[in-house]
C-alpha cells in the first residue's frame, strides 16, 4: 500500500465519522430537576438527560401515583447508570423500578423527540402523563414481563413550561439492569435528522461489510489456498450480522419482525465472539511464521466454549459472561499486536499497514469495553475503526492477488516469447551442443590418459591392500587372543551363579577387547570387632578409554584388586577405593608426570548376608537399589581412581540394610551415554532411571534381556560410543 493511499483512507474516516456526529449538549443536574428555560431546543441540537433522577426500586409507578401519593419517599439514581450499582438499595436484588424526571422549559407549542439509546430489557414511558412508547411488557415479576430489544425515538407536542418523564422498567432477563445508555432529548426536526443520520451510517457499514465479504469469498474460491482470504471474510460477514442484530436500528427487525428477543441476543453475542475469532485467524494466516500453532487452539477452545455457554444457558447467565471474553480478548489482543510488530521487523509484506489497522482497532475494542462497563460513557467507535481495518486489509488481500496476476502476465509473455523464437533458440541451442560435444571429446581422450595412470596405481594399490590384510589379520588374532585372556580373568560366569543366584551381568564391549570389567571376591573377615563373617564383594569398573588401552587398564586393576581383596584382606569399600588409587598412582608414575588421567570409575559392594547389609563406596560411579517401587541412588564420590589432584580424594562409605526382594545395581557409563533414539541423543540417565523401575520386578534373566533390547533398539543403526557392563543384585 502506497502512502498516499493510507493518507487519503485516514482522512476519508475521519471526515466520515466527524461529519456523521450530531451536536450534542451535556448539562448535568441533580435531583431530578433540569431547568433549559433560558435555552432554545430548536436552536440547539440535542440533549443527553445524564444527571440524577428519581428512582424507586422494585416499584412500578405511574403518573398518577405521584399526584396521588405526595409523600412517597424520593431516591436518587445517576443516568445512565446500572442499577445493579445502586448502594442504598441491598435488601433484595432489583428487577424492576421506576425513574422520573421534571424538566422546565420556555413555553413553546412545539413537538419534541425523545430518544431511549438502551434500556434492557423492558420499559414503558409517559411523557406529562401520556403513555408515548411501550416496549415490550413491563412487568413485576418474570412471567408478566416480556422483554424486547429495540432502540425507540419517540414523538410529543407540549407547550407547557414543564415536561415531566416517567419510565417504567424490567429486566428478569439480562444481567445489566436499569438505563444502560444516555436518554436524548431534542427538537423533533433535529432527532429526526439525528435517526436518518444514524441509519444511513448503519446501512452504509452493513452494505459495505456484506460487499467487501463477498468479494473476498470469490477470492477465495479462486485461491483455496489462501485462508486469509475466507478468515477475512468471515469476519467481515460477521461484522455486518453483528451490526443487523445488535446495531441502533436493529436492521434485522426490518427483514424479520416477529424475531424473539432471546434469539436476537443470542445471535448478538455469538456474531461478537465470531468477529474476534475471525479476526484472530485472519491476523494468523496473514503471519504464520510468527504466530503459535497453539494459540490457534486456545482460541478455537475459548470461543467454543463461550458460544455453547450461549447457546445452552439463559440470558441471565451468558450476560454475565462478557467480563470474561472481553478479558481474553484485551490479552489476545496483545499477543497479536506482538506478532504483527515481530513481522514487520522482519519486513513482511503488509506487516506494516496492518500493523497500522490492527492498533486503530484494538484501542476501539478496549475503549468500546471500558463503555460496555460502564467505566466511561460514550458512543461505540469500534464500527469506525472496523472499517478502517477492513478497508486497509481488503486493499492488501487485493494487492496481493494483483501482484499475482500480473506476475502470472509476465510468464506468458515471456512463454509467448520462447514460442515466437522457438526456431532460432533451437539453432542456438544446437550450436552450443556441438561445441560441449567436442569438448566433451577432448576430456575424453584425456580421461583415457588418466584412466591408464589410474589402472597403474590400482595395480599398486592392490598389492598395498593384502600387505595390510595380512597385517589386519595379524592384529585381529591378536585381539582375539587379547580378549580370551581377558575372558579367562573375568569371573566364570557358573561359579558367579553358584555364590550369588540371584544376579545378572550385561557386558557388552565396544570393541574386541574392553575398557569395562567385573570382579568378584570372598573374604573371611571380623566387621565391626563382631565374630567373623563371610563377606561377598562385587565390583563394577570403567576404565580410562576402551579397546586396547582400556583392556590393558582392566588387567591392571583386576590384580590390584586381588592383592588388596584376597592378600591383603582389605574389606571396607572405601578402604578397597584408597588402596586401588594409590596402586594406580604409583604403578603409573602419574606423582612424577603430573599429567596423566589414566585410571578408572569404580562401584564397589560387600554383601553380609548373616547381618543383611550391603556396604557402598564409589569413586565416580552411583549405586541404584529399588525398594517399594522406589528407586534411591547412592551417588559415592565425584574422585576417579588414578590421576594426581590438588587437594586430597575422599571416598564416602554407605551402609543399607537391606530387605528380602530389594534389587541393586552397579554400572558403567556405557548405557545411557549411547547416541541414538529418532533425534540422535543420548539414551541418559533420567531414562536409564525409568526403564530400571519398569524392569526390577521382572526374573534377573529377563531384566538382562530387555536390557539388551532396548539397548539395541536405541542404538539402532548408530554406532556404540563405549563399553556397556551393568550389573543387578536381588537381596
Amino acid at each position: 500500500m502506497n502512502k498516499n493511499f493510507t493518507i487519503l483512507l485516514i482522512v476519508f474516516i475521519i471526515f466520515f465519522t466527524s461529519s456523521c456526529k450530531d451536536k450534542i449538549d451535556f448539562i448535568l443536574f441533580d435531583n431530578a430537576h433540569l431547568d433549559i428555560s433560558d435555552k432554545s431546543i430548536e436552536k440547539y441540537g440535542i440533549y443527553d438527560l445524564n444527571g440524577q433522577w428519581e428512582f424507586y426500586p422494585n416499584k412500578l409507578f405511574t403518573p398518577a401515583d405521584f399526584v396521588e401519593k405526595e409523600k412517597i419517599t424520593k431516591n436518587f439514581e445517576f443516568v445512565p447508570e446500572l442499577w445493579n450499582n445502586y448502594s442504598d438499595f441491598d435488601s433484595n436484588p432489583i428487577n424492576f423500578a421506576t425513574y422520573r424526571l421534571i424538566i422546565k422549559k420556555h413555553k413553546t407549542d412545539s413537538v419534541f423527540g425523545l430518544r431511549i439509546n438502551k434500556i434492557n430489557s423492558a420499559y414503558k414511558i409517559w411523557v406529562n402523563g401520556k403513555i408515548i412508547e411501550e416496549v415490550g411488557v413491563v412487568g413485576d415479576t418474570q412471567k408478566k414481563t416480556k422483554p424486547i430489544r429495540f432502540a425507540s425515538a419517540n414523538f410529543f407536542r407540549t407547550y407547557s413550561e414543564q415536561i415531566e418523564i416517567v419510565i417504567q422498567v424490567s429486566n428478569f432477563c439480562h444481567n445489566k439492569g436499569g438505563i444502560v445508555k444516555s436518554i436524548q432529548l431534542a427538537a423533533s426536526e433535529n432527532l429526526i435528522k439525528s435517526e436518518n443520520k444514524r441509519l444511513a451510517i448503519d446501512f452504509f457499514f452493513f452494505g459495505l461489510m456484506l460487499i467487501i465479504g463477498f468479494y473476498h469469498i470469490v477470492l477465495f474460491m479462486l485461491r483455496r489456498d489462501v485462508y486469509s482470504s475466507l478468515f477475512f471474510a468471515l469476519l467481515t460477514l460477521s461484522a455486518a450480522v453483528h451490526l443487523a442484530v445488535g446495531g441502533d436500528f436493529k436492521i434485522i427487525n426490518l427483514i424479520y419482525q416477529d424475531l424473539s428477543w432471546n434469539l436476537q441476543l443470542r445471535l448478538d453475542f455469538l456474531f461478537y465472539y465470531f468477529i474476534f475469532l475471525f479476526f484472530a485467524l485472519f491476523i494468523v494466516s496473514m503471519f504464520k511464521q510468527e504466530a503459535s500453532k497453539l494459540f490457534v487452539w486456545v482460541i478455537y477452545g475459548f470461543i467454543g466454549i463461550m458460544s455453547l455457554v450461549v447457546i445452552f444457558t439463559k440470558p441471565l447467565i451468558f450476560t454475565s459472561t462478557l467480563f470474561i471474553f472481553e478479558l481474553f480478548i484485551v490479552i489476545a489482543i496483545v499477543y497479536l499486536m506482538f506478532v504483527i510488530i515481530k513481522s514487520s521487523v522482519k519486513q513482511v509484506e503488509g506487516a506494516k499497514h496492518t500493523l497500522l489497522g490492527a492498533f486503530v482497532l484494538a484501542a476501539a475494542i478496549v475503549y468500546d469495553i471500558l463503555n460496555q462497563q460502564m467505566l466511561i460513557s460514550s458512543n461505540e467507535i469500534v464500527p469506525y475503526a472496523l472499517v478502517l481495518f477492513i478497508l486497509i486489509e481488503s486493499y492488501l488481500i487485493s494487492s496481493r492477488f494483483s501482484k499475482a496476476y500480473l506476475y502470472s502476465e509476465e510468464l506468458t509473455q515471456e512463454l509467448d516469447y520462447v514460442n515466437n523464437n522457438l526456431e532460432q533458440l533451437v539453432k542456438e541451442r544446437t550450436l552450443v551442443v556441438e561445441a560441449q560435444k567436442e569438448e566433451l571429446s577432448n576430456k575424453s581422450k584425456s580421461l583415457q590418459i588418466a584412466n591408464n595412470e589410474i589402472g597403474k596405481i590400482n595395480e599398486i594399490l592392490e598389492e598395498q591392500s593384502e600387505d595390510i590384510n595380512k597385517k589386519n589379520k595379524a592384529l585381529t588374532d591378536s585381539l582375539n587372543y587379547a580378549k580370551r585372556l581377558q575372558e579367562a580373568v573375568l569371573p566364570d560366569e557358573n561359579y558367579l551363579k553358584e555364590r550369588l543366584p540371584e544376579h545378572f551381568i550385561y557386558f557388552n564391549p565396544k570393541d574386541i577387547v574392553s575398557g569395562d570389567f567385573y570382579w568378584y571376591g570372598e573374604v573371611e573377615s571380623s566387621w565391626d570387632f563382631d565374630e567373623a563373617n563371610s563377606l561377598k564383594i562385587l565390583i563394577a569398573a570403567d576404565c580410562t578409554g576402551h579397546g586396547v588401552p582400556g583392556a590393558f587398564m582392566t588387567l591392571l586393576g583386576n590384580n590390584f584388586l586381588h592383592l588388596i581383596v584376597n592378600i591383603q584382606e582389605v574389606v571396607d569399600p572405601e578402604q578397597i577405593l584408597y588402596k586401588l588409587d594409590q596402586l594406580v598412582i604409583e604403578t603409573l608414575k602419574q606423582r612424577e608426570s603430573g599429567t596423566m588421567k589414566d585410571g578408572m570409575d569404580i562401584a564397589v559392594i560387600i554383601l553380609d548376608e548373616e547381618k543383611k547389609i550391603i556396604s557402598f563406596a564409589g569413586a565416580g560411579n552411583p549405586l541404584f537399589y529399588i525398594r517399594n517401587n522406589e528407586l534411591i541412588e547412592l551417588r559415592g564420590s565425584n574422585f576417579g581412581i588414578g590421576g594426581v589432584l590438588r587437594k586430597e580424594k575422599i571416598f564416602e562409605p554407605y551402609k543399607v540394610q537391606y530387605e528380602e526382594g530389594d534389587v541393586f545395581y552397579i554400572f558403567s557409563d556405557g548405557y545411557f551415554d549411547q547416541i541414538g533414539g529418532g533425534e540422535g541423543r543420548k539414551f541418559y540417565k533420567k531414562r536409564f532411571k525409568e526403564l530400571l523401575l519398569k524392569i526390577h520386578t521382572m526374573p534377573l534373566d529377563e531384566q538382562k534381556e530387555r536390557l539388551s533390547t532396548v539397548f539395541e533398539r536405541w542404538k539402532s543403526d548408530k554406532k556404540q560410543i563405549d563399553d556397556v557392563l551393568v550389573i543387578g543384585l536381588k537381596t
